[in-house]
């Protein structure tokens, strides 16, 4: 999923007052998290360090995680719009979704790839 797909897809699942930049910048969060807690321990990681989204990165730059746990991007962006409209409870739904998602793609990468030599990797 690109940067633009997941934006669009986000914004029609969920119409939404989040400016563009934000959405960006969640996503760019995102995928921290996702290099810095999972890839960057295993010898199939980017060759270069996740450095993040700025609003000159292109639209069709290819988000870290792929099918079929790309739907994390979605739900990490509910997650966080709820967050800032202050519902809780949909804020809460969201959260665990994406919490969800975020375990089984860590696993499953576990699973079938190789980590680096004296790397002890937790899920």
């Amino acid at each position: 999923m690109t940067i633009r797909q997941a934006i669009a897809r986000f914004d029609t699942l969920y119409p939404n007052e989040i400016p563009y930049e934000q959405k960006l910048a969640w996503l760019s969060e995102l995928d921290g998290i996702v290099y810095e807690e999972i890839l960057s321990f295993y010898k199939e990681a980017p060759p270069t360090a996740f450095t993040g989204y700025i609003l000159a990165t292109p639209g069709d730059s290819q988000l870290l995680v792929p099918f079929p746990y790309d739907k994390i991007y979605i739900e990490y962006l509910s997650s966080k719009t709820e967050l800032v409209r202050g519902n809780a409870e949909r804020y809460n739904n969201a959260a665990t979704l994406y919490a969800n998602t975020f375990d089984a793609f860590a696993a499953d990468y576990n699973r079938t790839h190789t980590p680096l030599q004296n790397v002890q990797v937790h899920f």
